[in-house]
């Protein structure tokens, strides 16, 4: 009898458990929906008014052309191949020069907020004074050195994007507390447990945000230089269909550039989420 009453009363409690649940997930889920939806308010309203502008006349149409004309060029593009190919090319340059920054900018960022501290205080004002260096003013520069081709682009997203790492890396392992890493010390941790469970967690924001702002201007460097000089890419193919004045394409192409860029700072938010958990973790572990 006190077994049935015992099995009963759990029943109704996992029941009552999984009904909260339910009722929690569906509360969110049109959470989600209705933000998305007050947020996509404006870009709506938007589309919709340069459509009633262009189809009116308010706005001449041969220089911008309504939004359904604009999509309709873009899709014939896409299904081409052509749009796709460009893409890719101008994706792999900027994240092959992303990549090259982040893997000497980032390590360098440590050292020197660390264990050179003296170093850095001598070298920081040589290396601010870099950063400020005009990239497009820079492009000539890198043509004369590496040609006009993929290693030129790859060298340009490499300079633009190594100074928001390397600054960024330096601000975060400067945000640590020293209380933590005597504390650490005080308890045994060697040079490799005091890096990887103290220091690297505590500089993984700052790291992030070099992180997010280096991407976002890897990929507005890619197309910028790709206007300069080049025969592919994003870039390119913007101001070709410019030139032979395929206008409805050339909005398609600024518009596709746009939503790439979204995407882009979409991944690296949901990748910077990922790490800071990560991070809370690696304290709680400690």
């Amino acid at each position: 009898m006190i077994k049935q009453y015992s099995y009963s009363k759990l029943a109704r409690e996992n029941g009552e458990t999984l009904r909260t649940f339910n009722t929690d997930a569906v509360k969110n889920f049109f959470k989600k929906i209705k933000s998305f939806l007050y947020g996509s308010i404006a870009i709506i309203l938007f589309f919709l008014s340069w459509e009633a502008a262009s189809n009116y006349d308010l706005l001449p149409s041969s220089v911008v052309p309504p939004p359904t004309r604009v999509i309709a060029a873009l899709a014939v593009s896409f299904k081409s191949g052509e749009l796709v190919y460009h893409m890719k090319i101008s994706l792999f340059r900027a994240m092959l020069g992303f990549l090259l920054a982040a893997f000497i900018s980032i390590p360098m960022g440590f050292l020197l907020g660390t264990f050179f501290k003296t170093f850095e205080r001598a070298l920081l004002p040589f290396l601010r004074m870099l950063e400020k260096l005009n990239p497009f003013a820079l492009f000539p520069v890198f043509m004369i050195l590496f040609g006009i081709g993929n290693v030129e682009k790859i060298a340009i997203i490499f300079w633009v994007a190594q100074w928001p790492l390397l600054f960024n890396t330096i601000a975060g392992t400067r945000s640590i507390e020293t209380n933590m890493i005597k504390a650490a010390r005080s308890m045994g941790a060697n040079k490799k447990v005091l890096f990887f469970k103290v220091i690297l967690p505590a500089a993984v924001p700052g790291i992030f945000t070099g992180v997010k702002i280096s991407a976002q201007v890897s990929f507005f460097m890619i197309i910028a230089s790709e206007m300069a000089g080049s025969s592919q890419g994003l870039g390119w193919y913007y101001l070709s269909s410019s030139q032979s004045y395929q206008v409805p394409l050339m909005y398609g192409i600024i518009l596709f550039i746009t939503v790439l860029s979204v995407i882009i700072n979409l991944l690296f938010t949901r990748l910077e989420k990922h790490f800071l958990v990560w991070k809370e973790s690696s304290f709680q572990s400690n």
